[in-house]
C-alpha cells in the first residue's frame, strides 16, 4: 500500500475561534473546501463531531462526483480530520490544524491518500 501526502498552509486574518466555527459548520463546507457544489448531511447537529458523516457532491460534465466523508478525529479549536471515500479513487485522509498567530490564524491542510493510485485534483 502506498501513501502520498500533500500539505499546504494559509494565514487567515481572523481569530482561531472564528476559523474553527467556519470549518466545523456542516452546511458551509462547500464554501471553503475544494470545488464541491453541495453537501448532504442527515444529522440534526450542524457542527462536525467525531462520527459525523456527510456527502460532498460535484456537478461535472453531465454527471455527479460524490465523496462520502466521516469525521475520525477532532480536538476542539485545534484539529479536525475526516476520511473521504470516492468511487474509483484512493481513500483520502483530510486534516486541518489551527495555530494561533499574531493577528490571525495559520491553517495547515494535509491530504494523505491511503492505498494505490494517484491523487486526483
Amino acid at each position: 500500500m502506498s501513501r502520498q501526502t500533500l500539505s499546504d498552509s494559509i494565514r487567515i486574518a481572523a481569530p482561531p475561534d472564528e476559523v474553527w466555527d467556519l470549518i466545523t459548520t456542516v452546511a458551509g463546507i462547500t464554501e471553503w473546501y475544494d470545488t464541491w457544489d453541495a453537501v448532504e448531511h442527515s444529522g440534526a447537529d450542524q457542527r462536525l463531531r467525531v462520527g459525523t458523516s456527510f456527502r460532498l457532491i460535484r456537478h461535472r460534465l453531465g454527471r455527479d462526483d460524490t465523496a462520502l466523508c466521516r469525521v475520525t478525529s477532532l480536538r476542539p479549536r485545534t484539529q479536525l480530520c475526516w476520511l473521504q471515500y470516492a468511487s474509483h479513487r484512493p481513500t483520502m485522509s483530510v486534516e486541518f490544524r489551527l495555530l494561533p498567530e499574531t493577528g490571525g490564524t495559520l491553517l495547515n491542510h494535509t491530504r494523505s491518500w491511503l492505498g494505490d493510485g494517484e491523487p486526483s485534483h
